[in-house]
């Protein structure tokens, strides 16, 4: 079992390979085969490889870790995530097409860590600043 600190960093070091690099490879590095995404209800990895697949295209993506906090088995990172569209978001069913518009927005993540692999993940996300700012909602 890692040490607190060592999960902070495994944290920082998965946001930065996968979301900041779009790094495909990173996410079996860092995710368990039997990874659960409470956000989406479902196992495995291939959401997350999908992802760093699109991450890797997109200029104007950033994700900043303002605070990480670790006890136990889990981590909580309280972040600022940007992006930019560079492809058709569909999101809760509004379509809002790309041109180049950007938003920023703070996010809670909490990982499970066991055995130096992310097990589980859950996140509060402000959507609804992302779809005010995209001006899909007044």
């Amino acid at each position: 079992m890692l040490g607190l600190e060592e999960n902070k960093e495994l944290i920082r070091r998965y946001t930065h390979a996968v979301f900041d690099e779009g790094d495909v490879d990173a996410v079996d590095r860092y995710l368990a085969p039997d990874f659960f995404n409470h956000v989406t209800g479902r196992s495995g990895t291939e959401d997350f490889k999908r992802l760093a697949a699109s991450l890797r295209v997109a200029p104007g993506s950033a994700n900043v870790i303002d605070l990480l906090i670790a006890e136990s088995d889990l981590v909580v990172a309280l972040m600022t995530i940007s992006r930019t569209l560079h492809e058709e978001l569909r999101a809760f069913g509004f379509v809002v097409p790309a041109h180049g518009q950007s938003y920023t927005v703070t996010h809670v993540h909490i990982y499970r860590i066991r055995d130096g692999k992310i097990r589980e993940h859950w996140a509060v996300r402000d959507d609804l600043s992302m779809l005010r700012q995209l001006g899909v909602i007044g």
